[in-house]
């Protein structure tokens, strides 16, 4: 496997650049390579000679090598590798670029201007070679927006073979035509698992006075494939670790003690694996509370929690803690950002769906020591929108996304004591 492909890219270093070079690693459909930044004939790019700016050759041809990754099965670019002279010719030797680091912050912007719509997934990574030049690393995955233009030249650039092609009209209809039918497959499996969240209601102990959380993950694409689950160590062990905190970024106060029961016994279900908790009462067959994770080979990742009523001053009511939605979505993310780093895809997209069904009678969100919001959740089906889970820095701004829809779904929102939150290390 190719590391500048399949690692994460905080655990790249200049040792995967060698190994490239000593592997003789050929361009292909995912790997481009460029010497330095292309410039007109018998010229230098400005960067190259000291200046500040990026000449608009250079420009146009990474845009276009780049973009035309994200309109096929992804890839990476990397600038500063000089190849062989030999057929087919090979990665052979660094040749740094100089200010490595600043230059991959111009090339953010870059990216970030003149792509339309905008990549969704990109990483520029600089490796350094000495003090201030190196190796940039461009990685971007397969997008589920394409086809993605370059606005400076307007072209819809693909990856055939180990080239750089324009797109012609019927493959850009093409491509259109397939990226829908896939975000239709992903609406039915997601659809799927709603239907199926349901049934979990039966268990419960009065289903028709309970409150169920799903949070579900699933990857847009395709490119997550595991054989088989169950025997899977590494996955199984991943999922089993204890549940990640949530904090409040400004004093870094913990918003939940601990989620004390957690699903650690798996069992094989039909291409996946499950893990469930109950908490048991005095009804054959019946629950008062459920907590279960599930995987599937095509990457899936599901946390539910299910509730019944307890009695509070001879009254049945409904309460759901209002860190826990977030410490589940949190975990939620924390383990998909794990499984296609173990799938040798740390760029595949994930799509998140979260919903609350609140049944009979209002799930109260009560008063709390870490200063969330407190009210209630009126009978019914709250789905929230679709989140977007692509670049390995998003982490934190989609848990504080979640955080303000979560306070909006019963009438409240962030208020001036409430601050955002973080996963500490969530990456890891």
């Amino acid at each position: 496997m190719i590391e500048v492909l399949s690692k994460p890219a905080d655990q790249i270093s200049i040792s995967d650049i060698e190994s490239l070079i000593d592997s003789q690693v050929p361009e292909s459909e995912q790997i481009e390579f460029k010497e330095s930044l292309p410039a007109k004939k018998n010229s230098t790019d400005p960067w190259i000679e000291g200046n500040n700016t990026i000449g608009n050759q250079a420009k146009d041809k990474i845009l276009e090598e780049v973009v035309a990754f994200a309109n096929a099965y992804s890839g990476v670019c990397l600038l500063g590798i000089k190849e062989s002279r030999t057929k087919p010719p090979v990665a052979a030797e660094i040749s740094p670029i100089p200010r490595c680091t600043d230059l991959a912050e111009r090339l953010k912007l870059v990216f970030r201007d003149c792509v339309e719509p905008q990549l969704p997934q990109i990483e520029i990574i600089p490796i350094k070679t000495d003090d201030e030049n190196g190796v940039i690393i461009i990685r971007v995955g397969q997008s589920r927006l394409a086809p993605h233009r370059v606005t400076r030249t307007l072209v819809c650039p693909i990856r055939q073979s180990d080239r750089c092609e324009k797109m012609t009209m019927r493959q850009i209809q093409d491509l259109t035509l397939n990226i829908s039918r896939g975000l239709e497959r992903l609406e039915k499996r997601l659809s799927e698992r709603s239907e199926r969240f349901q049934q979990e209601f039966e268990r419960i102990h009065e289903p028709e006075k309970s409150f169920g959380i799903r949070a579900t993950a699933m990857p847009v694409g395709d490119e997550i494939r595991f054989d088989r689950i169950f025997r899977h160590r590494q996955i199984i062990e991943n999922l089993c670790e204890p549940w990640r905190s949530v904090l409040q970024r400004k004093d870094g106060t913990r918003i939940y003690d601990s989620i004390d029961t957690e699903p650690t016994h798996w069992r094989p279900i039909l291409r996946g694996a499950r893990a469930e908790y109950f908490s048991e009462e005095n009804h054959p067959q019946k629950v008062s509370e459920q907590i279960y994770r599930e995987i599937h080979c095509d990457g899936l990742i599901e946390l539910g929690h299910l509730s019944g009523t307890y009695t509070h001053q001879e009254r049945q009511i409904l309460s759901l803690s209002p860190a826990y939605p977030l410490v589940l979505f949190a975990n939620l993310i924390a383990q998909a950002h794990r499984v296609r780093n173990q799938a040798g895809v740390p760029m595949a997209e994930y799509a998140v769906e979260v919903e609350i069904h609140v049944r009979g009678v209002p799930a109260i969100v009560p008063w709390n020591k870490y200063r969330i919001s407190s009210g209630k959740l009126a009978p019914g089906m709250i789905t929230f929108p679709h989140y977007s889970l692509g670049d390995s820095d998003e982490g934190n701004d989609l848990l504080n996304l979640f955080y303000r829809d979560f306070l909006n779904s019963f009438g409240k929102d962030i208020g001036p004591e409430e601050n955002e939150l973080e996963i500490p290390d969530w990456t890891s």
